[in-house]
């Protein structure tokens, strides 16, 4: 009888020695089965209310950690990447490639899901992230680099002969008058990061063609975001009542520039310099910062041409370095979301329609910004193969032109069609023009060491 009870004991402690270990092991792993199970059924809500609305955040945040993601592992432009993938999510493309798709793969429904319902919510982040942006662009803009003449004359020339070949375009080929206007700004833009990308890459940021490209770049921005403010401003007709509003916005510029810059350098000098960078200096900073981008707004000029004064106001200030570094949080975080927002309003429909006018008009971008910011290096005293270089460093649209036409859609100036064009041409350009920009550049570098072609 003892002898029964003791294998007895034993066979209770075996058992509680293999099915507690195994009872509170499994305990986690079944809660996270079940968490799993969750959030299977909350992906893609149905209905159109709030748990929608905060899905629709979540998930553009996680596809803006994806892209950077990809962005690290391809090594690929980061604008392209990011647009790329938010023309994927749009709902365009969706409805294009879900057919094909879900037939073969039987599991997935047959209707493509809706990811996004609220477009108002999509378009404050796109707002959102350009006034980021574009602070960011003019935080790192140095001034006296900046402002010389020979870069003004290749600017302003880098601005005219797009502007008047982009109407032109437009006119030629059956478009609005709305739409010839913003065609020609979104051409007159400049996005240079993948060319100083390549030119930090060999070494070759000092040279004088390279702080010309960079130089001018910053200037066509400045003046392409008039141009916006200007053209989304234009009145249909030439007489007085209608002039009225145009003029008042070139007054409104002009007092906004001189005295936001004699203003903000006082509080950059009197409050930022004198103060630690702390998160209340932050405040002040970003405060400062969404200040100028609503009042940009509020006077008819566009918000991005308020953050990006802002930005080169506070370049002047001895903590920029530290501003820029505090706040590359929220650079990484909603730079990307806009992005992929500019992607997802792409109409692919559209780019397949009118594929080769695409084709023709970022031809004429291209061109046009080479013979132009060419000819005005040309003028400033490179000779023909920096200026040439310099020409083709200027060509790519990138961000500035999709700033431009997402505004022209917002504002109802342009259709998704004449928006997806020219989303396209800035897309192009930014792809193409860097593979010519880099076979291209040898040929000057040994020119400038004296080394015989």
């Amino acid at each position: 009888m003892p002898q029964r009870l003791l294998s007895k004991l034993e066979r209770m402690r075996i058992q509680e020695a293999i099915v507690a270990p195994l009872f509170f092991t499994s305990l986690p792993l079944l809660f996270i089965i079940l968490f799993l199970s969750i959030m299977r059924t909350s992906l893609f809500p149905e209905g159109t209310g709030e748990e929608h609305m905060i899905f629709e955040m979540v998930f553009l945040f996680l596809l803006a950690i994806l892209a950077r993601s990809v962005v690290t592992y391809l090594k690929q432009p980061t604008v392209l990447v990011l647009m790329l993938l938010g023309v994927i999510m749009g709902p365009s493309f969706l409805e294009m490639a879900w057919a094909p798709l879900s037939e073969a793969l039987p599991f997935l429904p047959t209707a493509h899901p809706d990811v996004f319902l609220h477009e108002e919510l999509i378009d404050i982040f796109a707002k959102f992230g350009a006034i980021i942006l574009m602070f960011k662009v003019g935080l790192h803009s140095s001034i006296s680099k900046i402002f010389t003449k020979e870069n003004f004359l290749v600017a302003i020339l880098g601005i005219i002969f797009p502007f008047v070949a982009g109407y032109l375009f437009a006119i030629s080929s059956g478009g609005s008058f709305s739409y010839a206007l913003f065609l020609g700004a979104a051409l007159t833009a400049t996005s240079v990061g993948i060319t100083v990308a390549i030119l930090k890459e060999m070494g070759l940021l000092e040279e004088k063609f390279s702080q010309m490209i960079m130089g001018a770049a910053i200037i066509d921005d400045i003046l392409s975001l008039l141009v916006l403010s200007l053209v989304t401003n234009m009145p249909s007709s030439l007489d007085a009542a209608a002039l009225e509003p145009f003029l008042s916005v070139i007054a409104y510029a002009v007092i906004f520039l001189v005295g936001g810059s004699l203003a903000g350098r006082y509080f950059v000098k009197k409050k930022v310099d004198i103060m630690k960078i702390t998160d209340k200096t932050l405040l002040y900073v970003f405060a400062f910062v969404f200040l100028y981008a609503y009042i940009a707004e509020f006077i008819g000029l566009s918000s991005i041409v308020g953050a990006f004064l802002a930005g080169v106001l506070l370049n002047y200030s001895r903590n920029a370095e530290h501003i820029s570094e505090q706040s590359k949080s929220l650079e990484l975080l909603f730079t990307p979301v806009f992005f992929i927002s500019l992607g997802m309003l792409v109409d692919v429909g559209s780019v397949i329609s009118f594929i080769w006018p695409i084709l023709i008009l970022s031809a004429v971008a291209i061109a046009t910004k080479v013979a132009a910011c060419g000819l005005g290096a040309i003028f400033s005293g490179l000779g023909k193969a920096e200026s040439l270089l310099v020409g083709f460093g200027m060509a790519p649209r990138g961000e500035i032109a999709l700033i431009i036409a997402m505004f022209g859609l917002s504002s109802g100036a342009l259709s998704v069609s004449e928006y997806s064009v020219i989303s396209a041409m800035a897309f192009l350009t930014t792809i193409a023009v860097p593979f010519v920009f880099s076979s291209m550049i040898q040929k000057p570098c040994e020119l400038q060491r004296g080394v015989p072609a």
